[in-house]
Order: structure tokens, then C-alpha cells, then sequence
């Protein structure tokens, strides 16, 4: 009997020497991805956004602005936390209606990211020095004429200066990009509290 015990005891020692080493961390296993939608506040967007980039995302918020040309775009805010977000209607998802400004949003959709970089804007720049339409970086715009693009009306385009002052900030930042952070709705829906 004092023999059994022995062995048990040894070969008790011996599985605790060969441990793996690995920590409770690495052997507890890793929960999948929910598909349900992660909650997030106005405030918090900011400081969360590029960690959810690609993330599924719901967030409420009061229309503080909606693009009256073509319902497209929709900026959020809350009376009780700072911050901003700006969502954009996508494919599929109807425009947002202008009379709704000042009305609760509950908006679900993909967190997305906008990085400008010296290529953007450069490739910004060659577009406005050809006069070609602003559509794609200040949401609109018309191309130049002939006699406007030959005057070097370009140079007070707002858009040059919008590009001057992205390079200033990643200069003074030391950074060789910045990144713009909104959401793309899938769904949404406008809250009446009357």
C-alpha cells in the first residue's frame, strides 16, 4: 500500500514539473464574436472608434444636422456628452429626411474609417488643380472652367486650403496620417417622443 501511495505521489509531482507554463488566460477558452450589435454612446465614439472599425454598432443620439441635398449624411450629438458622430446612409438604407433634424436617432450600422494621408492628399490637390469635381472630399462642388483653372483660381479653392491645414495638423501632430472615424447605417430609426 505504502508502494501505491508512492507512485502517486511521485507521479502526482512529476505532472506538476511538466506543466505547460501556460497562463489561466491562455487555457480558459476564447468567447466567439456576438453577433449582436455593441452599444456605444456619442461621448465614447471618439475614443472607441478605431478599435470597432469593421465592428457591428448601435448608438442613439439627437440629429444635430442632416444633409438637406441628399439625405446622406447625419450627424449625431448628446445633450448630456460631448462629441459628435457622423453617420452615412448605406446601400440599401433610405436618405434621412431633413425634417427629422432635432429627433432622437437609434442607428445601427459598421463603424468605418477614413484615413488622409500624404497620397490623398495629394491626389486631393492634383483633382482640384484639374478642376475635377469635389464630390468625393467636401461633398460637392462643380469643375472649374477653362479660363478659372488657367488663372490659378485653384489656389483660394477652399479645398486647398482644407488640404493645407490637414498637412499642418499632421505636422504639428508628427503624425504621417490622420484617421476620420463614422458609421454607415444599416438601419435606423427616428424616435417620437410626442
Amino acid at each position: 500500500m505504502k508502494k501505491i501511495m508512492l507512485f502517486g505521489i511521485i507521479a502526482l509531482l512529476f505532472s506538476a514539473c511538466t506543466n505547460t507554463g501556460k497562463s489561466p488566460a491562455e487555457t480558459t477558452l476564447v468567447a466567439e464574436k456576438s453577433d449582436e450589435p455593441i452599444l456605444i454612446t456619442v461621448g465614447s465614439f471618439e475614443s472607441k472608434a478605431a478599435e470597432l472599425v469593421g465592428e457591428t454598432v448601435t448608438i442613439r443620439g439627437t440629429a444635430d444636422h442632416i444633409c438637406k441635398h441628399d439625405g446622406k449624411k447625419l450627424f449625431l450629438i448628446d445633450t448630456e456628452e460631448e462629441g459628435r458622430v457622423k453617420i452615412t446612409s448605406g446601400e440599401g438604407v433610405p436618405a434621412f429626411n431633413s425634417d427629422y433634424e432635432g429627433y432622437d436617432f437609434v442607428v445601427t450600422g459598421y463603424v468605418d474609417e477614413m484615413i488622409v494621408d500624404d497620397e490623398y492628399l495629394r491626389e486631393w490637390e492634383e483633382e482640384v488643380i484639374e478642376g475635377i469635381d469635389e464630390t468625393r472630399h467636401l461633398g460637392g462642388g462643380k469643375p472649374m472652367t477653362e479660363q478659372e483653372r488657367a488663372a490659378g483660381v485653384h489656389l483660394d479653392d477652399p479645398a486647398m486650403e482644407q488640404i493645407a491645414a490637414y498637412r499642418e495638423e499632421m505636422k504639428e501632430l508628427g503624425v504621417d496620417k490622420l484617421s476620420f472615424y463614422s458609421i454607415e447605417c444599416t438601419s435606423f430609426e427616428v424616435i417620437d417622443d410626442e
